[in-house]
């Protein structure tokens, strides 16, 4: 079966409408147009504008299409998509009590002849502040999406979560050992707001004044972690590694300073401009492999057919006596290397955090899921 590596980035266009759009289509240009989603994820939509204005002066690099626009109570959400590669199956409305979680489902367009695979989407706004009714509400919300959340195999929850730490009931509903149906964050669940230790995860804020145009805003400066894309177990393995990235976050640690106070190390001068125009936050964006086995439990174990996780040993299968194997993490950094033993290795991995990580052993790479 055919395999394609597709992109999905997740942005808060900032109470994008036509009459906020504030010259702001020329920054998301720049941004997008480096980034090159397959699939856009957008909240804060105001309007049907957002469609119709980043489909001929945003996205144009490929054939994009746009979700048709559901205006519901608040912002909304709405995705684009290459319909190349994608077919637009449908969306629902999830109601809460602020704003509408939206839930899309595309299908794939295969070009050998198989049967198409589906991937649901999510997009979340959750309420702000960082207060104990704030999260309770949050809680809530995910809770409403909690009790009609799809089965299908390959789905992920990506948007504005808002949240202040891994311990919120709103984040550990989602990827807790407990979860009804559990997501995977692909860069763990051990990170701390506000902290130089885990500056390169943060989204929110680009600024750190209130800017007298680009849309409004806040502004606070890059301390907080709120923008994810989570990912379903079955999809999880199939995350490229080294791929989640929080675009334009260089892992200075600026904190309540702006994206580009002190000079980014990453992007270029322009590039922190238009990311600090744009909008309050950072799009985050990460590689999945899709479409090379059908969507089913089967398919899912003949994806790593030589690795297996026994509690936190890792066994490794039909290994050459003295095979060096390495182990990385999310972001591509080695966290372990170790002769093997053959014909079949095990490997000690309970140093590990929670996340995914690949294991390279001579030419062979194969993804898993530490939970």
């Amino acid at each position: 079966h055919a395999a394609d590596t597709v992109r999905i980035c997740t942005y808060n266009a900032l109470k994008y409408s036509a009459q906020n759009e504030d010259g702001r289509n020329v920054h998301f240009r720049r941004v997008l147009d480096s980034i090159r989603p397959d699939i856009l994820i957008c909240q804060e939509v105001d309007d049907a504008s957002l469609g119709v204005q980043f489909l001929t002066d945003v996205m144009t690099w490929t054939p994009f299409t746009a979700s048709p626009f559901i205006d519901g109570p608040d912002t909304d959400n709405q995705i684009l998509f290459d319909q190349s590669k994608f077919t637009f199956l449908g969306q629902r409305r999830i109601p809460t009590t602020l704003r509408d979680i939206a839930e899309f489902t595309l299908a794939t367009m295969p070009t050998d002849g198989t049967d198409p695979d589906t991937i649901v989407i999510y997009s979340v706004h959750l309420k702000a502040s960082n207060d104990d009714a704030s999260a309770a509400r949050r809680t809530a919300e995910i809770q409403r999406l909690v009790t009609s959340i799809t089965s299908s195999r390959y789905a992920v929850v990506a948007g504005d979560f808002n949240i202040y730490t891994p311990q919120e009931q709103a984040y550990t509903a989602l990827v807790g050992n407990s979860a009804v149906r559990r997501f995977i964050d692909p860069i763990g669940t051990s990170w701390v707001r506000n902290n130089r230790a885990y500056a390169g995860l943060y989204t929110q804020c680009t600024r750190n004044t209130t800017l007298g145009s680009c849309g409004g805003g806040v502004d606070g400066g890059v301390d907080d972690r709120f923008d994810y894309i989570l990912v379903s177990e079955a999809l999880a393995p199939r995350v490229v590694p080294g791929s989640y990235t929080a675009f334009g976050n260089d892992g200075v640690p600026r904190l309540n300073d702006a994206i580009d106070e002190p000079t980014n190390q990453r992007v270029s001068a322009a590039m922190a401009a238009a990311l600090k125009c744009a909008s309050d936050h950072l799009p985050v964006y990460v590689d999945v492999i899709i479409g090379d086995v059908q969507a089913s439990v089967e398919g899912a174990e003949q994806l790593t057919p030589w690795i297996r996780l026994q509690g936190t040993t890792l066994v490794v299968a039909d290994v050459h006596d003295k095979s060096v194997a390495m182990l990385y993490d999310i972001n591509g950094r080695m966290c372990m290397e170790t002769v093997l033993q053959g014909p079949t290795a095990r490997i000690d991995a309970g140093s590990l955090l929670p996340g995914v990580y690949a294991l390279r052993v001579g030419s062979r790479w194969a993804s898993f899921v530490m939970p």
